[in-house]
């Protein structure tokens, strides 16, 4: 898979009928992707509560990497539609607005993928920026860099809201 940065250089052409394609392939990934994640952060609150009972933090770190990694499904289907939504945007105006209207949500979703590349760095990151007391699993607010992230309903709501918007922008 391509990095990040370099996510629209080369790009190999697709008709728009395949663009479209993959935007519902992958907005549908998400979606069923999204009751999983909850799932997996019932696990890290358990692991979490844990801790607080005077565990130690290996079950809440094994925890906390399970879940980013369904994070960085979840966040590389964003990014795949982004990239389909890109390409689609430089043949159609229409969709060239709807890329404009969601860039901010789009770059932060893809933003954090780029991260979650390495998810060792990224549990770090939540212990140097949480404390010892991993308040980002209380939260529910993981640290990405400047970007605090999780995946909830807030997420899945602007992925509905995209791809209705990219819908109705191809009608």
């Amino acid at each position: 898979m391509r990095d990040v940065s370099n996510r629209h250089s080369s790009l190999p052409p697709r008709t728009p009928e395949m663009l479209y394609n993959i935007v519902r392939k992958f907005y549908r990934g998400a979606v069923s992707h999204y009751d999983l994640i909850q799932e997996k952060k019932d696990e890290v609150r358990t692991a979490w509560e844990r801790l607080q009972a005077g565990g130690d933090d290996a079950q809440l770190r094994e925890a906390v990497h399970t879940l980013f990694l369904e994070f960085h499904f979840y966040v590389t289907c964003w990014l795949q539609i982004e990239m389909a939504l890109f390409r689609l945007a430089k043949q159609d105006e229409g969709q060239a607005a709807v890329l404009a209207r969601f860039r901010t949500e789009l770059e932060r979703h893809v933003s954090v993928r780029s991260q979650l590349d390495q998810t060792a760095v990224c549990i770090e990151a939540q212990l140097m920026h949480s404390g010892p007391e991993w308040t980002c699993v209380k939260e529910d607010a993981y640290w990405f860099e400047g970007i605090s992230f999780t995946v909830d309903e807030r997420s899945l709501q602007a992925l509905h809201a995209l791809y209705e918007a990219i819908l109705q922008a191809r009608k």
